[in-house]
């Protein structure tokens, strides 16, 4: 192999493997990009510290095939050669196996004085998706929780529940069936931290054919899709 300094992810790419790919979301462009082949093993065990489970290990005959692929994605300011103290530590996401049941509920009378938050948070996340690159809407997304790290009221179970609730029952005065996943996820997600909950959005991929989504997961409960729909997709960006 010839040698070049170690490489990384950039700070604004995220990466992850599906199947026989290795698939790159820059944050910045808001481009995905895939790499397959045989070099895969050891693209993956290099740029995020594991080996894809659909193949063996690289032979050598890989490593200069590895070598275009690190000079390809340096080229497109996917890489970073800044120093970094091993592997950038990852949020966790647990399986998701539960939904939140919202069907029945009834619109009640406190939700009129949840509206004002929503229509706000409608307001802000439009801005976000007009104004902001993918990078800056993480950043932004990250920032809700750390200002209120310190007076935020615990996300017992029962409180994310109701505050849902209400977001589906008030979401048809704010959003329309048009809206798509990514806007109603931000939405949901500004909504709650209004309230000072603050679950975990995520962007997810599948290939064959390739398919981005969004969803809003709390622990193992999704907020705004089913387990079943979202478990078919590998998670790239969590925040």
């Amino acid at each position: 192999m010839q040698e070049h300094p170690k490489a990384r992810l950039a700070d604004h790419v995220r990466a992850c493997v599906v199947g026989e790919q290795m698939i790159f979301l820059d944050l910045l462009r808001g481009k995905y990009i895939g790499v397959g082949g045989p070099q895969l093993p050891e693209l993956s065990s290099a740029l995020l510290g594991q080996t894809s489970s659909d193949h063996q290990t690289a032979s050598p005959s890989n490593s200069g095939l590895l070598d275009e692929w690190i000079r390809r994605l340096r080229s497109q300011q996917l890489l970073s050669d800044a120093p970094l103290d091993g592997m950038p530590e990852q949020p966790m996401l647990l399986e998701p196996n539960a939904s939140l049941d919202t069907e029945d509920e009834q619109f009640v009378g406190s939700d009129l004085r949840a509206l004002p938050l929503l229509w706000r948070s409608t307001w802000v996340v439009s801005a976000w998706l007009r104004r902001c690159s993918l990078a800056e809407i993480a950043a932004r997304v990250a920032g809700l929780r750390a200002r209120n790290t310190n007076n935020g009221r615990a996300q017992g179970a029962d409180l994310m529940r109701s505050a849902v609730a209400a977001y589906m029952r008030l979401r048809p005065l704010a959003l329309t069936s048009h809206d798509r996943c990514l806007n109603d996820s931000l939405t949901l997600v500004h909504f709650l931290a209004s309230q000072k909950l603050f679950p975990q959005w995520v962007i997810g991929v599948h290939t064959h054919p390739f398919c981005a989504h969004s969803w809003v997961q709390s622990g193992s409960v999704v907020l705004n899709d089913l387990p079943e729909r979202v478990r078919a997709y590998q998670p790239i960006l969590i925040v």
